[in-house]
């Protein structure tokens, strides 16, 4: 008998590695509330804040706004800056409409506007935490609750928080936390909840209606989708198709309204100076590394970055390399920890996705950076702390990962049951954030004040921006409006000096700098009268700014009271045509109309002029004489006449400065430079610190393309001013 083969055991399969259960966390509504309360505290002082810079053109100065509930439907049909006759491609009504609510029933009250960014903002702290609680359902609330707490307390909110018309900001970005906030509760389960789908839908589209920039939720809203759930990243994709529906019935609600989605770029050199110097480009990935430089570290803070604050560069300079490495190497890194849903490459996506638009402003218009550009990125930033911080403690539980990386010791360190208080060693994460979180507060809270009202941020702000033309030209205007509301003589010419010598320093860094010109007409206007001047400033604003309509309007002011009513009539019938929405030029066109029965639409003729030459007796003829009909002949655009007279003042008095000025202008109107340049040196001979004549000189160099003899008259600008 054959003895029987073993029976072979049949093969054990090896049990695979049970994979760690992360854990999930519900979201504590506490934090949230604490968040809220500290939001609406560091605010709190703002309440008492006038209005500021851009308020009066959005609020006070916007004669819908001021209609109350009854200017809503108007609102709703025009762009934002209708009231200055400007087509900047945004329609941004819903802002609007809630200051004209509260106009409604507190008119005229700065406060209550105050109050009602302060409870926005407030509110944006409760919706974002419970947002990120729910985004980060793997980790302990105390994360999120950090992470908003950095946001809330960062100082790069004070523009948005303390200037009452960049509620924009604080509503698209309010809106756009709460549409994606319920569009996560909406996919929820495995059934669609489409009722809050909806809601989410309402909520974003109310978001754009506070600002374009918030399309940036087309991004936003898949990649948290994405972190939220167990999607590929297609697949929220295509979770995100009712954001997209909604962003095209707002380009055809905006093509509607605007009858165009293309913006007119005004030729502005303060506001769009990259265009201008043709460097949009490299100025981008510059202002780019700029505005990183300012989240880590946002000191010190200015209202304006306007010409020349940032200057334009080129691909030569290290700032613009190190801003394009920059954003190569965060680009490399965001992406490549996207997919391991690493929450610092969702912070460096947030903060670029958000920045996008800023970013493009520069690289598509030329326009310059601004504080407010930074109020949504730094919810990115402050993700990315939160996360870094955690690796400055050591790793206190396991939940199955290697501690071989950094990630993983982000993920060991939140994703605890329970907090208890740390050691020594454990707190040095949390302490650091404290320390980040106290530092924000105090530089928050001791910024809000300089917001107060206009004279108090423009004398603070000239300090931090003193390269800004506009900066000095706002200052500038405050000093003076001081000097038109004081009593006495004495403290007029001390407000007069101090302010124009801050227009003077504008005209200095932007000597085609039209609104600089104007308030210079004003003073010599209201202040320190003196016609023959104030025609003459005015005149120049007329030539740099052909459509900024209170010059024309200040110029019938000014003939009517001296007695020149067929001047003046010309004048407020070209403020009306330049902007027929200007309130104060309608007023005037029709007060000046009935009371006059003058409707002269052609300026009065150069025989009119001339016949007061020829009337007046030759012996009386002296160089003011001249002077003043050069002056006249300007003002309505004939340089040649103006050129003849004042040639005349300056060779019956060759040491008048303001004649010779005033015909180097002409001759550069007549774009005869050759004759400018002779004419302004004989100033500079007479008047070797004259910089409104190096001034002028390095600005016709440039127009004649010699750039080296234009910096050289800068540089001795620059060497006489101390700038």
């Amino acid at each position: 008998m054959a003895p029987k083969k073993p029976i072979k055991s049949a093969p054990q399969k090896q049990a695979k590695p049970k994979q760690a259960v992360l854990p999930t966390f519900e979201p504590n509504i506490w934090f949230a509330v604490i968040c809220t309360v500290v939001g609406f505290c560091l605010y709190l002082d703002t309440v008492k804040h006038e209005y500021v810079l851009d308020d009066v053109g959005a609020i006070t100065g916007n004669e819908y706004v001021t209609e109350g509930i009854s200017g809503i439907p108007k609102i709703l049909s025009v762009g934002m800056w209708h009231f200055d006759n400007v087509n900047l491609g945004y329609y941004r009504p819903l802002s609007m409409i809630t200051f004209a609510i509260e106009n409604e029933f507190f008119p005229g009250n700065p406060h209550v506007s105050h109050l009602g960014n302060v409870i926005l903002y407030a509110l944006t702290g409760f919706f974002l935490c419970m947002l990120l609680m729910n985004l980060f359902r793997n980790y302990h609330p105390v994360f999120s609750f950090a992470i908003t707490l950095l946001f809330i307390a960062h100082p790069i909110h004070t523009e948005v928080v303390a200037n009452i018309k960049s509620r924009d900001e604080i509503l698209s970005f309010l809106n756009l936390i709460v549409g994606i906030y319920i569009l996560l509760a909406a996919y929820k389960d495995t059934k669609i909840n489409f009722k809050l789908l909806i809601l989410s839908s309402i909520f974003f589209y109310l978001a754009l209606l506070s600002k374009e920039s918030a399309m940036t939720g087309l991004l936003i809203a898949p990649l948290a989708i994405f972190f939220r759930s167990n999607l590929n990243f297609k697949q929220s994709l295509l979770r995100a198709i009712p954001f997209a529906l909604m962003i095209l019935i707002f380009q055809m609600h905006k093509l509607g309204v605007l009858g165009s989605l293309e913006a007119q770029i005004p030729k502005d050199i303060v506001n769009y100076p990259y265009a201008e110097a043709g460097t949009k480009l490299p100025t981008t990935f510059y202002i780019f590394m700029h505005s990183i430089r300012m989240i880590l570290f946002p000191h010190p803070l200015t209202y304006d970055y306007s010409y020349n604050q940032i200057p334009a560069v080129t691909f030569a300079s290290a700032g613009v390399l190190f801003g394009f490495l920059l954003t190569i190497t965060l680009a490399y890194f965001s992406f490549k920890g996207l997919l391991k849903k690493n929450p610092v490459s969702l912070g460096v996506l947030l903060f670029c996705a958000t920045l996008a638009p800023a970013m493009a402003f520069v690289f598509l218009r030329g326009g310059i950076f601004a504080e407010r550009f930074l109020y949504a990125p730094s919810l990115g930033f402050s993700i990315v702390i939160v996360c870094l911080a955690s690796l400055v403690s050591p790793q206190r539980t396991t939940v199955g990962w290697e501690r071989s990386s950094g990630w993983a010791t982000i993920q060991n360190y939140w994703m605890q049951k329970s907090y208890k208080l740390p050691s020594l060693r454990e707190g040095l994460g949390p302490g650091l954030l404290l320390v980040i979180f106290i530092l924000y507060s105090f530089k928050t809270v001791t910024r809000n004040p300089i917001w107060h009202d206009n004279m108090t941020l423009f004398s603070t702000d000239v300090n931090a921006s003193p390269n800004s033309c506009q900066v000095r030209r706002h200052y500038g205007s405050e000093l003076i409006n001081m000097g038109i509301s004081a009593k006495d003589q004495k403290e007029k010419n001390e407000w007069f000096d101090k302010g124009t010598g801050q227009i003077k320093e504008a005209l200095r860094i932007n000597p085609r700098f039209g609104d600089a010109y104007f308030k210079l007409g004003v003073a010599y206007q209201t202040v320190r009268i003196n016609n023959d001047s104030a025609i003459y400033y005015y005149t120049r604003a007329i030539q740099e700014a052909p459509g900024y309509a209170i010059s024309y309007n200040n110029m019938g002011i000014l003939y009517e009271g001296l007695g020149k009513n067929e001047v003046a009539s010309y004048y407020y019938n070209k403020a009306v045509d330049v902007n027929p929405y200007f309130p104060d030029g309608k007023k005037n066109r029709d007060n000046h109309q009935k009371k006059t029965g003058l409707d002269v639409r052609i300026f009065p003729t150069s025989t009119n002029l001339d016949s007061v030459e020829n009337s007046t007796p030759e012996n009386t003829r002296d160089f003011q004489f001249y002077y003043k009909l050069g002056t006249d002949y300007a003002s309505k655009g004939d340089y040649v006449n103006a050129a003849r007279c004042l040639d005349k003042s300056t060779q019956l008095n060759p040491t008048f400065v303001d004649a010779l000025v005033n015909l180097a202008n002409c001759y550069g109107m007549l774009k005869n430079y050759p004759k400018n340049i002779e004419v302004l040196n004989k100033v500079v001979a007479l008047y070797p610190t004259n910089t409104q004549a190096l001034g002028n000189l390095a600005v016709t160099y440039e127009l004649m393309g010699d750039k080296d003899k234009s910096e050289e008259y800068r540089d001795k600008v620059r060497e006489l001013t101390g700038q």
